[in-house]
Formats: structure tokens, C-alpha cells, sequence
């Protein structure tokens, strides 16, 4: 496994970071079970990985639990991200909102702590920027958190630029956690620059499109859950028909150098400057031993270009 330090953080995060979404299960996912679930974050361990990301919305609450009852006998040896800012009525996608307010800020990091049976969060992340409240009142409780010990780190996710030089008016983030593959590189306009120009280290989420990089769709696909919903993401229409078409090129090169196009995809992304960390999603240890192969290798020169000519369209 590799390593890389995160933004002006001390916290040394494995490249490949374990992406708890899915095991949250329902309403988002479908999981395998518990047991698949805690074997996974075991053998993520065993592999390297020592970077897990989570969030309270992520099963409502249960993608936090399994977390904790996994890591607990192994606290010291991980670096635990979780995130505030969603908040929900009931257990439904429609029920979610958005609110970042001083008094949700410090309610959620209690609930987080005793989900994940620990006394401190590595990193505390504003899962998505919540346009009601003031970026000042948000930062202020994060950093009053901070001060009290329960957090070491503050990040955000989904911000913009502005969003990103207001934070840093009132105290310092070290990451941002934006959407990030072969197939969703809008940061790179201007997001991925000012973070590299301020120290901002990058944790790329859907680094592989929410599955389509695995190369297991095609343009019948049609999706039954959030994505088939344009809830985020684009898994319909013309712009879908057009990422599975550089799939299938991409799958082409990944197979010329006895990878999958998923590691192929991730190790592209580790490659790009800026880069911290990729959060792979997993249900099973085998998912896990399959992500790792992702690094400890480069892709060839001549395969860059091509790879490149096939993201810009020109071979499609």
C-alpha cells in the first residue's frame, strides 16, 4: 500500500481509502450482509488500508456502527472520516436536509463519537454546503469541537471554490472531498487547482462512477436505485450512452496490461496532480483485494495518451 500526508494535516492516509457508503445499505445500497460487511473493513486492514470514510446519512446511521464495531480493538492503528451536515425525519433519500447550523454541528458529532465508539474523529468533514446557514457559524462549531478534542482534522465535501476561501477565513480545512474519476472531472477547471495552490489535499469520491468504471454496464443498463433517479451522477441518457463507450475503450488498455478497468481507473486517478486519496466502495474482502491491486505499478507512457484522446472523445 501507499501512503501520502493529507493537505497540512499530520494524517498519513493510505491512497486507497475504504469507502463505507454501501455497506450502509438501504435505502442507497444493497449489502451482503454484516458478516461480508465487518470481513471487508478486516481485510482492508490486513491490506494496508488504514483511511475509512463514513458518514451519519450513510444507512442512517448503521455504516457508522458497523465501522465502529469493527475498528473499535484497532482505534489507534486508523484514521477515521466521517462527515456532518445531513439530516433526516425518517429513514428515505427525500427525507435528507441539508443543515449545517452551530446547534445540528454539535449534536451530530456526539451521535457520530457513540456510533463509532470512540472519543475522537481524525477527520470531520460538512458533507454538503448547506446555503441557509452562514459558512461562519458552520466553522465556528467545528472549530469549538475541535478545540474540545472530539476532532482533530476539519474537511468539507462538495464545496466550491468560494465556498472553500470563505471557510478558510475562520480557521483551516486540510481536505476537500469532491466527486472525482475518469468520467466526472469538472474540478479540474478550477477546484483541483486552488486546492493544490492552498495545500487542500483531494479525497476523491465515485472515483469509479458509482460502478460504471468497473466495466460491468452497458448502454441497456437501467438503473433501479438512486442513480437511475439523477440524484447525482449521470447514469441515463446521452451523456451515460457516451461514458460507456470510453468504458470500453478504457477496458481494452486495462486488459493489454493485465488489469481491470477498475484498477486501471483508480490508478489513473492516484496518478492526477493533487490527488491525496481514492475512496473505493466495497461489500466483500475479495472487492477489497481487487482495489489494492490498483497501485504499485504505473501505466505506460503511450497508454497516458491514449487513455487521454479517449477521455477528450477523440478515438469515440
Amino acid at each position: 500500500m501507499e501512503y501520502r500526508i493529507l493537505g497540512k494535516s499530520d494524517l498519513n492516509v493510505s491512497t486507497i481509502g475504504y469507502g463505507a457508503w454501501g455497506i450502509g445499505g438501504e435505502p442507497f445500497w444493497k449489502t451482503e450482509g454484516e458478516e461480508n460487511s465487518i470481513r471487508s473493513i478486516e481485510k482492508a486492514i490486513d491490506s494496508g488500508i488504514n483511511f475509512f470514510d463514513t458518514a451519519p446519512v450513510y444507512g442512517f446511521g448503521y455504516s457508522e456502527e458497523l465501522l465502529g464495531k469493527a475498528l473499535n480493538s484497532k482505534r489507534k492503528d486508523v484514521i477515521i472520516a466521517t462527515k456532518c451536515g445531513l439530516r433526516w425525519s425518517k429513514a428515505e433519500i427525500k427525507a435528507l436536509e441539508k443543515r449545517a447550523t452551530r446547534e445540528s454541528v454539535l449534536e451530530e458529532i456526539d451521535l457520530s463519537l457513540q456510533r463509532l465508539q470512540t472519543d475522537y474523529i481524525d477527520l470531520y468533514q460538512v458533507h454538503w454546503p448547506d446555503e441557509t446557514t452562514p459558512i461562519e457559524e458552520t466553522m465556528d462549531a467545528l472549530l469549538q469541537i475541535q478545540k474540545a478534542g472530539k476532532v482533530r482534522f476539519v474537511g468539507v465535501s462538495n464545496y466550491s471554490v468560494d465556498q472553500m476561501k470563505e471557510s478558510l477565513k475562520y480557521g483551516q480545512i486540510v481536505s476537500l472531498q469532491p466527486m472525482y474519476s475518469m468520467l466526472e472531472r469538472d474540478i479540474e477547471k478550477e477546484i483541483l487547482p486552488f486546492c493544490i495552490e492552498n495545500d487542500i489535499g483531494i479525497i476523491c469520491y465515485s472515483p469509479l462512477a458509482s460502478g460504471v468504471l468497473t466495466g460491468k454496464y452497458n448502454e441497456n443498463t437501467k438503473f433501479e436505485d438512486w442513480r437511475g433517479k439523477g440524484i447525482i451522477g449521470n447514469f441515463t441518457g446521452e451523456v451515460f450512452g457516451s461514458h460507456i463507450k470510453k468504458v470500453n475503450e478504457i477496458t481494452k488498455i486495462a486488459q493489454k496490461n493485465g488489469k481491470t478497468t477498475a484498477q486501471l481507473a483508480i490508478n489513473w486517478l492516484l496518478h492526477q496532480r493533487g490527488v491525496t486519496t481514492a475512496i473505493v466502495g466495497v461489500k466483500n474482502p475479495d472487492q477489497v483485494e481487487q482495489n489494492t491491486g490498483a497501485v504499485g505499478w504505473d501505466i505506460p507512457g503511450e497508454d497516458l495518451e491514449t487513455i487521454s484522446n479517449i477521455l477528450e472523445e477523440r478515438s469515440c
